[in-house]
């Protein structure tokens, strides 16, 4: 299980570093105002005349954004099928589907981001394990579950993470899951009131079967 808890900090971390990069390309796009040479008094010699410097116009370069850095092990997103997407992490040989919550009940309720992951390590032949990063700290004696395709599956509570109870189920929930559209998810935090994640299964099929070719 401590494996588990790790791997899910890695993950969070490297997600966060692979975040868009916001272009600056249109800063600094005003030009430099021409100025006129100031006019000679009519009582001074006249000395010969220089043609006044032009002004010189240099456009402003556009700011680039310094380049994110990949450390070795950072897990990269390869494809997108759907709501879901396949990452790979190519040194630890680990592909996981991912997805995040589509929408999130009540919306006033400050807490971090929530992933759901399908993650596979074929060093420690590990297939398929499903768990859930919700964002927020969880009532650990709390009834968490999993309902699809008319069957509830209980879910172990630590910290902000969930897995089945029952491993043993596990891919008879993918299964299940695979039959969906779409799952709510009832979370009971360690603080405040309950709240609903609504998770798309739009694409999971076709994100399964990626890991599967990249992590046999």
């Amino acid at each position: 299980m401590k494996s588990r808890f790790v791997f899910a900090a890695l993950l969070g971390a490297a997600l966060v570093s692979a975040g868009a990069m916001h272009s600056a390309a249109q800063d600094g796009q005003k030009k430099t105002p021409v100025k006129t040479a100031p006019k000679k008094s009519t009582e001074q010699k006249q000395a010969p005349k220089k043609a006044a410097p032009k002004a010189v116009q240099k456009k402003a370069e556009p700011k680039k954004e310094p380049q994110k850095k990949t450390t070795p092990g950072t897990p990269g997103l390869v494809a997108q099928y759907g709501d879901w997407g396949v990452y790979i992490n190519k040194t630890a040989k680990t592909c996981f589907a991912l997805t995040q919550p589509k929408e999130r009940q009540p919306a006033n309720v400050k807490r971090g981001p929530a992933y759901f992951f399908v993650t596979t390590r074929p060093n420690e032949k590990l297939v398929n394990e499903i768990s859930i990063m919700t964002g927020i700290a969880l009532k650990e004696d709390a009834a968490v579950a999993l309902e699809a395709a008319g069957s509830t599956y209980p879910m172990y509570v630590k910290g902000t993470g969930l897995w089945i109870r029952e491993p043993a189920n596990e891919q008879k929930l993918l299964g299940a899951l695979q039959q969906e559209k779409e799952i709510w998810l009832k979370l009971t935090p360690a603080k405040g009131a309950e709240t609903n994640d609504r998770y798309s299964l739009t694409g999971l099929t076709q994100a399964l079967e990626r890991v599967a070719k990249e992590c046999p």
